[in-house]
């Protein structure tokens, strides 16, 4: 099993500006002495130097991930901004000639989960098939209020590609591509679900937009359970603690929360992810390793093995 991320933003999607630019190359410029540009080898080495904040972007466009089996079908999670540049490179594949077909996950219909769908080029491609599935109740109606005139120009049935959609309960568990797929409701408003996939004993857990507080961690025995022993489990860290307690019920946590959750169910590596949209790509760095000080603060007799890394556009992750 394999994922890759397209877009690990929440909420909205945030670009970074021509000053965001000119800002990283102006910081750039202040770490390089001349030995650091002699040659393209000195040059090389000196980028491979510099923080990921410098020389990379974690990314601006709102929650997708493909999720690839051993046999490399496509499952799918949510259709946030992200899900363009998915398409796009699916439009290389059998999805142009109308001869693609996957499987697509929701994990609820809130805009930053949903609002690239109409910009998904293989779905207006006939023949194509996608199977959609979700918990959130009425999804093919929630899909279509999108595409109302209000909204946007073009109506849903404008998608020409075969879709038909598999609503779950609760208590579901179902296969796909030999994939076991279950799921758990979360604390966000409107409700929201993570998808526990498991191949061939490999565990993947998508958990976003959820929102555990400091007061809930003795009362969250379900849930450790849920995510024990997770080889993956991503997870929402839209806020800082200090932020987190300023936006009580706002539906997120905080990667202090996600980390003590992580160690508790013994998850091997866990991804922070559902970047807040006003935090730049510095901010996030620190995040990152605030993230990684306490983990290691909270590790009191050094025996835990998490992993702990920072989800960014282009990610991808072998399971």
């Amino acid at each position: 099993m394999k994922v890759k991320f397209w877009g690990v933003r929440g909420s909205i999607g945030s670009p970074i500006k021509g000053h965001g630019v000119k800002e990283k190359v102006r910081k750039i410029l202040t770490y390089a002495s001349p030995a650091d540009v002699l040659d393209e080898e000195t040059i090389d080495r000196f980028l491979k130097s510099l923080p990921f904040s410098l020389l990379h972007t974690y990314g601006g466009n709102t929650t997708c991930l493909e999720v690839r089996s051993k046999k490399d079908d496509l499952i799918i999670v949510d259709a946030g901004t992200g899900i363009r540049e998915l398409g796009n490179r699916l439009l290389h594949e059998d999805f142009m000639q109308g001869k693609g077909e996957c499987h697509m996950v929701f994990t609820h219909t809130h805009w930053d989960h949903i609002q690239g769908l109409p910009f998904f080029g293989p779905f207006y491609v006939p023949g194509n098939k996608f199977h959609i599935h979700a918990i959130s109740e009425n999804i093919e109606d929630r899909l279509r209020y999108q595409h109302s005139e209000r909204h946007f120009p073009v109506p849903f049935e404008g998608f020409s590609a075969n879709k038909d959609y598999i609503q779950h309960k609760e208590s579901d568990v179902w296969s796909v591509y030999g994939i076991n797929i279950s799921h758990k409701g979360m604390r966000h408003p409107g409700n929201s679900y993570s998808y526990r996939f498991e191949e061939e004993g490999k565990i993947l857990i998508f958990g976003s937009d959820a929102e555990f507080k400091l007061e809930d961690m003795d009362n969250i025995d379900t849930y450790v359970e849920y995510f024990r022993n997770a080889d993956v489990l991503i997870f929402d860290t839209q806020y800082t603690f200090e932020e987190q307690l300023q936006k009580i019920d706002w539906g997120h946590s905080s990667a202090s929360i996600a980390t003590d959750i992580a160690m508790k169910a013994h998850v091997k590596k866990l991804v922070l992810f559902h970047h807040d949209p006003s935090y730049d790509d510095e901010k996030l760095d620190e995040v990152f390793m605030r993230a990684i000080r306490y983990k290691e603060m909270m590790d009191f007799d050094k025996t835990s093995k998490l992993e702990i890394i920072m989800a960014y556009e282009g990610l991808e992750i072998n399971i």
